[in-house]
């Protein structure tokens, strides 16, 4: 065999045990090895996703001070995974450092959200979160898990309402001690827990159902959402920052007429 061809068959052969080597490394629960041994799935990291813990006196739990909040895209969603780095310092954006972890999840508001409780944590990390739906693998950007560092606030009294319009009524709030939100999330339900619309706004104030400050809609497409006359209702907000984590929450009640 001349010389030159024999030098390129021993390169090539090197370059794919470097490949396999690279594979082998990879931890089989990790995020991105569910995404390689899914390769019939197009992964799409779109998921909505955050996380808040060590609030008093709303979802407060002393075993699983923490929890990751999770809205669905779809319904029938399959394969719902948790995933966690080691070290608040590894690099959020490798999806093999990303590990997934036994915990189940749990529906809130009938299904709107989902959320996983996660336990007393001994340093911030990152997290991210996974399911299947429509042929494609959904994951969510990573996520900031601040418990130690910046634990979540729970303050309902930074909320008002106004109901001068009854069926539109104008919510408002102010900032928590944290100023590090950059967006902010709203819900309202009945009080069957059914929820009615989602949004998302930059500003401190949202008009029900008046979309021209939103800039996310996750309401359900198929959904139109009103209130209707005397009927009480409840309002969720949480405020978030650039890394997913929930500085503050808000809930309350409020009475149309």
């Amino acid at each position: 065999m001349p010389q030159k061809l024999l030098l390129l068959l021993i390169f090539g052969i090197a370059l794919t045990q470097l490949s396999a080597c690279k594979e082998d490394k990879v931890p089989i629960d990790s995020l991105q090895a569910i995404i390689n041994n899914n390769s019939n799935l197009s992964p799409f990291d779109e998921l909505i996703a955050c996380a808040a813990g060590g609030q008093k006196d709303f979802m407060e739990d002393a075993q699983f001070p923490v929890s990751m909040f999770l809205k669905p895209h779809h319904l029938g969603i399959t394969d719902l995974r948790y995933y966690e780095t080691e070290k608040g310092t590894d690099d959020p954006n490798d999806l093999a450092l990303f590990i997934e972890k036994d915990l189940a999840d749990e529906p809130l508001l009938n299904g709107f959200l989902h959320r996983f409780k996660l336990p007393l944590p001994t340093e911030d990390k990152w997290a991210r979160v996974s399911y299947i739906a429509n042929d494609t693998l959904w994951y969510c950007k990573a996520v900031r898990l601040k418990y130690v560092e910046k634990p979540s606030e729970y303050a309902p009294q930074l909320f008002s309402v106004d109901t001068t319009e009854p069926l539109s009524p104008i919510f408002e709030w102010q900032d928590g001690e944290v100023k590090e939100n950059v967006i902010y999330f709203q819900v309202i339900s009945d009080q069957a827990g059914n929820a009615i619309s989602g949004t998302y706004t930059y500003d401190l104030n949202f008009q029900f159902y008046k979309l021209n400050n939103v800039v996310l809609n996750v309401t359900h497409p198929d959904w139109s959402p009103q209130l209707s006359p005397n009927e009480t209702y409840n309002f969720i907000l949480m405020g978030v920052s650039d890394d997913n984590w929930v500085n503050l929450i808000i809930d309350g009640s409020f009475r149309t007429e």
